[in-house]
């Protein structure tokens, strides 16, 4: 029997017409993403088949790390510009997106596969039953919403945005910065701590290339060049971060938590935006059929439109501008038309109250009462800065308002 081969051996080469920045394989499936010089994003298949294509976030911005979630289902785009963007690897659906203020100089991801998601005698886990008592969100309709740039919402399950919910066990991305700070994210989402190594003398002159966590989430092992002599010194700087290991489970939980809210806060937007995008079809249909009606009304100077069809509104009697515009430049056939423009655009609007908009302020409601029983239970999250105080914080007093608002 022949000994096995202790050489690498090229396997295949392919062309790319535009240069390679960078290039990260898929953990789980046969893809690899590449980014190039132009600040674009590849998928491939290992056949060298294009899945799809990611453009440039921003003009100029160029593409610095690539990293994928442990399960091989999200892409983490980092650029130049701070943004880090994360990436359904399906069909390229912006999930999330953040800025660091800095430009992004690496990226990690890593999984808690160390360790024990419940321990013998611990306190009982908190167990997520919003499915169970909140009604399904209905998705909303591409008629009402215009596609744009920013992030779209899973069809099948809105709640879901994020795709945490088949997440059994945690994870954590670490970004590191220009500016010497390195952020660890739950899931690439929930912040869940930020450290800037600026504060520490002996990094302070230096400039960091790599970060990353311990497999079981005891260790942060940094790695800056020195900013001193020519630069090629190299130091390792590990920072002990237990607490994220001795409450991994809590982190856990209070991730999903915050994206649950966060894709419920997205939805509400989109909503909202689809409510106004209707209201506005109202309006611009009204301006097409009155604008020459209303720039007759200005040139002769007798008042103006709303003048006009209050005193048709109120007394039953029009002038003979309005008089003569409804037969014979509207006609009774246009305005049937206009009635059914104008019915169709309060039914959309009526539609996104009562299913979409009251849905998302239910949940959005349930959600936060969610926190802030977590923040009473101190044995568990009070190591965390869960606190009753804690969740008066700005950004869930907004939501909370926004909701209030749309209920009225």
């Amino acid at each position: 029997m022949a000994p096995p081969s202790s050489t690498f051996r090229q396997v295949d080469e392919k062309h790319v017409p535009v240069e390679v920045k960078c290039m990260a394989w898929n953990p789980k499936i046969d893809l690899i993403a590449l980014s190039n010089n132009q600040g674009e994003v590849y998928l491939h298949r290992l056949s060298w088949q294009r899945v799809w294509t990611l453009e440039p976030h921003s003009e100029a911005s160029q593409v610095i790390s690539l990293a994928w979630r442990p399960d091989g289902q999200v892409l983490g785009v980092g650029y130049s510009t701070g943004w880090v963007l994360l990436i359904d690897v399906e069909n390229a659906d912006v999930l999330h997106s953040f800025t660091t203020q800095s430009q992004v100089i690496c990226m990690k991801w890593s999984a808690d596969e160390a360790l024990d998601m419940e321990v013998d005698g611990a306190l009982p886990c908190y167990i997520d039953q919003s499915a169970k008592y909140l009604p399904k969100l209905p998705p909303l309709n591409k008629s009402f919403v215009r596609p744009s740039g920013s992030s779209r919402h899973n069809e099948d399950s809105p709640e879901d945005a994020k795709k945490l919910k088949e997440q059994s066990r945690l994870n954590i991305l670490v970004v590191g910065c220009e500016n010497c700070t390195v952020h660890l994210l739950a899931y690439g989402i929930y912040p869940v701590a930020l450290l800037n190594l600026e504060k520490y003398p002996a990094v302070k002159q230096g400039k960091l290339v790599l970060a990353n966590v311990s497999r079981d989430f005891h260790l942060l092992s940094v790695m800056v060049r020195s900013g001193h002599s020519d630069g090629r010194e190299l130091f390792l700087h590990i920072f002990d971060i237990a607490l994220l290991c001795t409450h991994h489970r809590e982190i856990q939980i209070f991730a999903g938590k915050y994206g649950q809210i966060s894709a419920l806060i997205a939805y509400l937007d989109s909503t909202i935006t689809a409510m106004t995008e209707a209201w506005e079809d109202i309006l611009l249909e009204m301006d097409s059929k009155l604008a020459k009606f209303a720039e007759d009304k200005a040139k002769l100077g007798t008042g103006s439109v709303s003048d006009d069809f209050l005193q048709l509104l109120m007394f039953g009697t029009c002038s003979d501008e309005l008089n003569q515009f409804l037969l014979y430049e509207l006609t009774e056939k246009g305005l049937k038309k206009l009635g059914h423009s104008l019915e169709t655009s309060y039914s959309n609007v009526q539609k996104l109250v009562l299913k979409h908009l009251q849905a998302v302020s239910q949940a959005l409601t349930y959600h936060l009462g969610d926190v802030a029983g977590m923040s009473e239970w101190k044995e568990r999250f009070g190591s965390l800065g869960l606190t009753p105080e804690s969740v008066q914080d700005k950004r869930l007093r907004k939501s909370s308002n926004i909701t209030m608002k749309n209920k009225r």
